[in-house]
């Protein structure tokens, strides 16, 4: 960042939709969708033969599947927890750059940028908000919610997606609530709301609306994290909600 640019801070949540669209979610979608093995190429055949000469045995469809969407959850909640990661930091170096600007109007950007990317890259999660929040003068709206999705991810990546107590985040201390926002298309006729659903009319002469609404993700001690394409399709949607508050952040307005 040569000089001051908003659109340096952004770049991370685009390249973060291309890599699910591309990846995670066609394999969430794939997984959804199969219920037995493609036939093997030759190249497979010979694998899977030398695996039963070894003494293993092949898994099943349903084993596959799991250990599948489990790996692709994994590198879907880690891509998102770097591009949270990077806007963070990015903006906190921004605000920061600004803040000294305000105070001194001919500041060398290249000679504080360095010290203060090395400063947001030391920070640990709750230290880096915490900084963020000073550089804003203000707090970011969607905190709760990437604070849920930052425990799910800790939990996939460390405890192999099986909730444990040190996962759990509501008072009781029994369950891992992932918090969210996200879009909703509604049709609107009066003070009646009717969802709005794909291939489905809506009721006659009502305005076709888009919306937001929380949600929840609750899960016990115990239970696997197992995330449906369409939740994480919604967790998504809660990334677009924390980067347009960003942008508004960055032009100095209220969300």
């Amino acid at each position: 960042m040569s000089n001051l640019n908003p659109a340096y801070v952004i770049i991370p949540f685009k390249q973060l939709l291309a890599n699910c669209h591309n990846n995670v979610l066609l394999g969430l979608r794939l997984v959804e969708k199969i219920d037995k093995f493609p036939d093997p190429t030759n190249e497979e055949l010979q694998l899977i033969q030398i695996q039963l000469s070894l003494g293993n045995r092949a898994s099943d469809i349903s084993q596959t599947k799991e250990l599948f969407k489990r790996w692709l959850l994994i590198n879907g909640f880690e891509d998102i927890h770097s591009c949270i990661r990077t806007t963070l930091e990015r903006l906190f170096v921004f605000k920061a750059i600004e803040n000294q600007l305000n105070d001194n109007p001919s500041l060398a950007i290249e000679g504080v940028e360095p010290d203060l990317k090395i400063r947001a890259n030391k920070f640990n999660y709750p230290d880096l908000l915490n900084a963020v929040h000073t550089e804003l003068k203000d707090t970011l709206t969607y905190e709760r919610h990437l604070k849920t999705i930052n425990k799910a991810r800790n939990c996939l990546v460390h405890r192999n997606g099986v909730i444990e107590i040190k996962d759990c985040n509501n008072d009781q201390k029994d369950k891992l609530i992932i918090v969210g926002n996200r879009f909703k298309m509604f049709f609107k006729k009066g003070d009646e709301e009717v969802l709005a659903e794909v291939g489905k009319s809506g009721p006659e002469n009502a305005a076709l609306m888009l919306g937001a609404e929380e949600f929840n993700i609750e899960f016990n001690i115990g239970d696997k994290l197992d995330i449906t394409l369409k939740q994480f399709i919604d967790i998504l949607n809660t990334c677009i909600f924390f980067n347009a508050d960003v942008e508004e952040k960055i032009k100095g307005k209220k969300t």
